[in-house]
């Protein structure tokens, strides 16, 4: 079986404190933590490679841009 690599977090250790409070229903889109974690290099580095290995977004040479596989230009 193998093991996963998940060294690209190593950039959280030094995430600094962000607070969520406590009466505040928690929603991702409004997250400072989530905000951070996706403005990292190699976190950002990591989701484009799963979504490219994976086949869900693909790169058209001839229009110069990538863009998700059921994209629908109409």
């Amino acid at each position: 079986m193998k093991k996963l690599n998940y060294d690209f977090l190593n950039c959280a250790k030094k995430m600094p404190p962000m607070c969520h409070r406590k009466h505040e229903k928690f929603d991702i889109r409004d997250s400072e933590v989530a905000r951070w974690l996706i403005s990292q290099p190699d976190i950002m580095q990591k989701i484009f490679n799963m979504a490219t290995n994976n086949g869900v977004i693909k790169y058209d040479r001839e229009a110069g841009c990538w863009k998700g596989i059921d994209y629908d230009d109409d």
